[in-house]
């Protein structure tokens, strides 16, 4: 879109300009917001590696798994009174 500034009236021109800081404004805040979400997902990335959570596998049957989180499950208890360590079954 081409405009001639120079046919506005003042009232126009002063409206013109408010538009244009207005859409200057928000480009900036889009530009701020999208380097915060960048940098969130950075510092994310970094602590979720190195915070990984071990995966336990039942030794019986391999496609069953616990993370470690919540309840323990009966195979892990079963593993552990028969003398397996928990290193034993996020191994196997």
């Amino acid at each position: 879109m081409k405009l001639n500034i120079e046919r506005l009236t003042r009232d126009e021109l002063i409206d013109l300009y408010g538009r244009i800081s207005a859409a200057l404004d928000a480009c900036e805040s889009r530009q701020i917001a999208r380097k915060a979400k960048e940098e969130a997902a950075r510092i994310k990335g970094e602590a979720g590696e190195s915070g990984k959570r071990v995966s336990y596998f039942n030794p019986t049957n391999r496609s069953v798994s616990w993370n470690g989180r919540g309840r323990c499950p009966h195979w892990f208890k079963v593993a552990m009174a028969q003398g397996r360590t928990p290193e034993e079954l996020a191994a196997l």
